[in-house]
């Protein structure tokens, strides 16, 4: 997908508790998932290195990340939302 609805108020409302380095990391990852439309590398290596998260900071926020929007599935971590977007696409 080139294209995905971001509902600003949605947004805020679910990221409210996440610091802005975590919101960022959180939009890069929808990003990735949309354009990919799958599941995002349940190797967090390879999958951090795409997303440019390399500080310790960064790696912990991304983990926050994973596991408060995240399921990890054999086929990836799952997004519940982008799925049913990508599926409605």
């Amino acid at each position: 997908m080139n294209y995905y609805p971001h509902h600003i108020g949605d947004f805020n409302t679910r990221t409210l508790h996440l610091s802005r380095l975590e919101r960022g990391i959180y939009r890069d990852m929808r990003d990735l998932y949309f354009d990919k439309e799958a599941p995002l590398l349940a190797d967090t290596g390879r999958l951090f290195r795409l997303l440019r998260v390399s500080t310790p900071e960064e790696i912990a926020a991304a983990q926050n990340v994973l596991e408060d929007f995240f399921v990890l599935t054999d086929a990836g971590w799952v997004d519940a939302d982008a799925e049913a977007q990508i599926q409605a696409y």
